[in-house]
């Protein structure tokens, strides 16, 4: 049997695929591994670059329609902080100015091309709605503001497109509104508060209390609640909560539009509000009660309408002489305080005009008034109907069968025209009583008297004087008129 020849060589091994997948695979994810260390170390080294910030400027600036400044960022960890934020609005942007200080904001990396921020916190903000824009720029300008470094090419493909922010913290918030002349006309300040900005769709909803707020012409108030939404220029106000005056509350919603100047659209419901905060001088002493009732504002701060329906409870006046005369005379002292059942009317304040109708004013027993009064800066005019309970008017002769003469609703009604100023209004119906009484009285006199009495009550002195002699007309026939 023939021996086989040996060569001395090795059979060749065949290469098994299984290994070469699996080592190719092993070099490939640890490629992998290393090229995400190098990106994530190089995207990390440009996020806390010159690179981000002059990106981050940018993206604010298109976001904001605005030129944007941002201080020096500082990272601690997670965190950056920078000490000044500002935005100058373009003619197309929501607001004028924007001003922020101490903004600490904490990341939480990178994914679907955006940088993600949980939280982001501001010491204080200030927002400006005025005329005062700056130029429109060219797009470039828009694109690259700040002309910074460029972005890597290695790292383009891993660029974030957008800022995702949950939620925004601001300790002092504060809002203002400037008319075409560049004056202060609404202003919020020290608001604590809570946004949740949407940057996809531009609406932001807003949460806030505290601070002090100041419309143009009106008191101080107090900001107890706030919730809103903003987009661009426009703000819809879904509820409110504010303190007026001493114990006064004022609830509403409505909108804000700050595309000329600030026009306001609010439905308010007021109440608590203490009639002698409202009025000044000797009406405080006058006047007591409490005002509650809807109020709509509309139009441009500065230049609002306020209408509404005003209801007064706990209404009572006093000290008025006009009552104390009717006092004197009917000999019923309920007149000299006034103890309203039922005190209302419709209220519509357009500048220094105020009209007040549909006057209802009732105390019951006594007295009702219906009607309307116009009051232009200090001056007073309204016609009235004043009412009185069949028999008060006794003791003054011809008062009931000449002066009160429609009977209807229980009252008997005479008209009642008002005049003069704030400080002393005037009436025509002291000196009605005083000729109604002159002639019930002197018809039954002598020719004499009545001829002398006539002379007195035409002579043409004023009312206060007319009203004297009136006066000891009575008086001189008293005992008659009493039946004594």
């Amino acid at each position: 049997m023939a021996s086989r020849k040996r060569t001395g060589k090795k059979p060749k091994s065949k290469i098994n695929p299984l290994i070469v997948v699996l080592t190719l695979g092993g070099v490939l994810i640890v490629a992998l591994v290393i090229g995400l260390l190098v990106a994530k170390s190089a995207i990390t080294s440009w996020l806390h670059g010159e690179g981000f910030q002059e990106w981050l400027t940018r993206k604010a600036g298109q976001a904001l329609h605005s030129k944007v400044e941002i201080a020096e960022l500082r990272w601690q960890g997670k965190e950056v902080y920078s000490n000044e934020f500002t935005a100058t609005g373009y003619e197309d942007a929501g607001f004028a100015k924007l001003h922020i200080d101490g903004l600490r904001a904490s990341t939480a990396g990178i994914a679907d091309k955006a940088i993600r921020i949980p939280g982001l916190t501001m010491n204080r903000l200030e927002v400006e709605f005025s005329k005062e824009r700056l130029e429109q720029p060219d797009v470039a300008v828009l694109e690259d503001p700040g002309g910074g470094p460029a972005v890597p090419d290695a790292l383009k493909k891993y660029m974030p497109e957008r800022v995702e922010v949950d939620e925004i913290g601001i300790s002092s918030g504060t809002v203002l509104v400037k008319n075409s002349e560049n004056a202060e006309v609404f202003s919020i300040r020290g608001m604590k508060t809570t946004i949740e900005p949407d940057f996809t769709t531009g609406l932001w909803e807003v949460a806030g209390s505290g601070g002090k707020m100041t419309l143009k012409d009106q008191p101080e108030m107090s900001m107890k609640d706030l919730k809103l939404r903003w987009k661009e220029k426009e703000v819809f106000v879904d509820n409110c909560e504010i303190g007026i005056y001493k114990n006064g509350h004022v609830s509403g919603a409505g909108e804000i539009s700050f595309e000329k100047g600030g026009l306001f659209d609010f439905d308010l419901d007021i109440s608590g509000i203490d009639i002698d905060e409202l009025v000044k001088g000797e009406w405080r002493d006058r006047l007591s009660g409490t005002i509650s009732g809807p109020v709509k504002i509309t139009g441009v701060p500065g230049n609002l309408v306020y209408e509404g329906t005003l209801n007064v409870s706990d209404g009572i006046v006093e000290s008025v002489p006009a009552l104390k005369k009717v006092a004197d005379y009917t000999q019923t002292k309920q007149f000299n305080r006034l103890v309203l059942s039922q005190a209302t009317a419709d209220v519509k304040r357009t500048n220094e005009v105020i009209e007040v109708r549909n006057i209802v004013l009732q105390a019951d027993g006594l007295t009702r008034v219906e009607g309307a009064v116009d009051i232009r800066g200090n001056l007073i005019q309204g016609a009235l109907q004043v009412g009185v309970t069949p028999g008060t008017m006794r003791w003054i002769p011809g008062a009931e069968q000449l002066v009160f003469t429609e009977d209807r609703d229980g009252f008997l009604w005479t008209p009642l025209t008002l005049g003069g100023t704030i400080q002393e209004p005037t009436e025509d119906l002291s000196g009605r009583l005083i000729n109604a009484a002159g002639e019930a009285v002197l018809g039954g006199l002598p020719p004499g008297v009545v001829e002398g009495a006539k002379k007195i009550l035409g002579s043409g002195e004023d009312s206060d004087e007319l009203i004297k002699q009136g006066k000891k007309l009575l008086d001189m026939f008293g005992p008659l008129l009493n039946g004594q």
